[in-house]
């Protein structure tokens, strides 16, 4: 319970969670049941102190019936980012969800944030079919700001020949593919929000086998510079990936550029088996 306590601390510092700012966290009594009960609560520790943790518990998918675990939570403290410790801990769920003969994990993440897109889709090789308006309805974290809480949701197939490939390094730097049609949304500062929607009846309709949504690479900076800006980024980011999930695309990579500094989803038309089978 004294490690349960301390990761209730750990969300007042990661989210906010537990301020008067932010909503209630996960209390300490519930992690202890989960872990007492078969769900899985891992942490990352420097000395003795935690500085990271995970949070998940069995699923099942409601149309196959397929047993998965679910992970709820993953975060490290602001000091202890960029540090690899969350890619960590995602693969200790791996290991756990492999003990227990499990093919899947499933979480879901804010598609505008640019940082757990590198982690979900580049270096732990996720897939995206589903996108999630409002998922929340409101929460008040130090990232959401009173924005929509839009979430997309990440499936790891951890026993799948692309996974394996991708967690033993072979996969290479991120580069644009050759022949994807880059869809940009984007502001246009001489003619504002407006031009943002002009320009988005432009890219939808594309049918190409891989497409490129272009998002911001900071939209934590972009929040704090410009919120208006930012809600307008969201809306049409919303709109453009559920647009280009329902025509039957999956999010499978996310490339960062250094120079000059873009972030893009990359969206295939592939089928799911054939995705899973590319090592």
């Amino acid at each position: 319970m004294a490690d349960m306590q301390e990761l209730v601390e750990l969300q007042k510092s990661i989210w906010g969670y537990g301020t008067p700012q932010g909503d209630l966290p996960y209390p300490a009594r519930a992690l202890f049941a989960l872990a007492e009960s078969g769900g899985h609560v891992g942490a990352a520790k420097c000395g003795e102190q935690i500085v990271g943790f995970s949070v998940a518990w069995l699923g099942r998918d409601f149309n196959s019936g397929e047993e998965y675990l679910h992970s709820q939570l993953v975060g490290v403290l602001p000091s202890f980012r960029h540090a690899g410790l969350g890619y960590r801990l995602k693969l200790q769920q791996r290991d756990y969800a492999l003990q227990h003969n499990l093919k899947l994990i499933r979480w879901t993440f804010d598609p505008m944030q640019s940082a757990n897109a590198n982690l979900n889709l580049r270096k732990l090789s996720t897939v995206v079919a589903r996108f999630l308006p409002h998922y929340y309805d409101s929460l008040q974290s130090h990232f959401s700001r009173g924005l929509a809480t839009d979430r997309v949701r990440a499936d790891w197939y951890i026993q799948s020949p692309r996974v394996i490939a991708r967690l033993a390094g072979s996969s290479g730097e991120a580069s644009l593919p050759s022949g994807a049609q880059i869809v940009t949304v984007t502001r246009d500062e001489e003619f504002g929000g407006p031009q943002l929607r002009r320009l988005l009846r432009y890219f939808i309709g594309f049918t190409n086998r891989q497409l490129l949504v272009e998002i911001p690479v900071s939209f934590v900076d972009l929040c704090a510079q410009d919120i208006d800006t930012a809600r307008e980024w969201q809306e049409q980011i919303r709109y453009v990936l559920e647009y280009y999930l329902d025509q039957g695309y999956l999010i499978t990579d996310f490339v960062v550029l250094d120079s000059p500094p873009r972030a893009y989803y990359l969206l295939t038309r592939d089928s799911l088996q054939q995705i899973l089978d590319i090592a």
